[in-house]
């Protein structure tokens, strides 16, 4: 969590406007931008046509972003 903070502070994100697995899952590396989507299509807080990033990151500095427009 402490990192998806700086990741906030660092582009202007709302922390609120976050999607995260960890509460309910843990750290589960790769599955883990997939669960946080899944929940928020079942409770309705991802809307089609809204902007979306996503930003994984790992150990041994491995990282990806993407931007992408939601659609059902």
């Amino acid at each position: 969590m402490r990192i998806i903070e700086a990741l906030c502070e660092r582009t202007g994100f709302l922390f609120d406007q976050t999607l995260t697995s960890i509460q309910a899952f843990g750290n589960t590396s790769a599955a883990s931008i997939p669960l946080a989507i899944d929940e928020a299509v079942k409770t309705s807080r991802i809307q089609p046509g809204q902007l979306m990033l996503l930003y994984g990151f790992g150990g041994g500095l491995t990282q990806a972003g993407v931007i992408l427009r939601w659609s059902l």
